[in-house]
């Protein structure tokens, strides 16, 4: 048995799908064993993890290779990098101004849209598990609650058209110079 990668630093793309490559080599899986394992097309991981790289692995299907290679990833700040990056900053660009749009204040913040694609695999898992989990009084109470929210959502949709139909009725009455009830 090969021992456990500790805390191997990657700082690029090559560097992370060669650390995947050690992995499962750790794991004494063939290629064609992990297609099927990381739920990839038959052929990709030797095209994507031989040393020629045919493929590259976008970003759900790398979070897919990191699962079925019983890896994580964990973000960290380089030190170096960042005075680095400081400098450059300093010498190449205006600073912000306390005026301009605040940061992360947008209509559709970067990777918001990817988590509920990433981490789908495992929200799917805990409600089943949990609800495998329940007793029966339990899951006639989930389900109550659940049917009343969704009622209640119903309800207000409801009211929000017919509040929506008199205003209307009324704008046209008053067009028409009927006084409105």
């Amino acid at each position: 048995m090969h021992e456990p990668m500790i805390g191997t630093q990657v700082t690029c793309y090559s560097e992370l799908i060669g650390a995947i490559r050690d992995q499962v080599g750790r794991l004494e899986v063939r290629y064609e064993d992990f297609d099927t394992l990381a739920g990839f097309a038959s052929g990709l991981t030797g095209k994507a993890f031989g040393l020629a790289q045919v493929k590259r692995l976008g970003p759900e299907k790398l979070f897919d290779a990191l699962r079925a290679a019983g890896l994580r990833l964990r973000v960290e700040e380089d030190p170096e990098q960042v005075e680095k990056m400081r400098r450059r900053i300093a010498e190449n660009f205006i600073p912000r101004q306390a005026n301009q749009a605040r940061m992360g204040n947008c209509s559709s913040p970067a990777g918001t849209h990817m988590y509920s694609r990433v981490f789908k695999h495992f929200a799917k898992k805990g409600g089943k598990a949990r609800i495998a989990s329940m007793s029966p009084t339990e899951l006639r109470e989930h389900q109550r609650a659940a049917s009343n929210a969704r009622w209640i959502a119903f309800r207000k949709q409801k009211q929000a058209r017919e509040r929506a139909a008199k205003a209307r009725k009324r704008r046209l009455l008053m067009s028409e110079g009927v006084a409105a009830p």
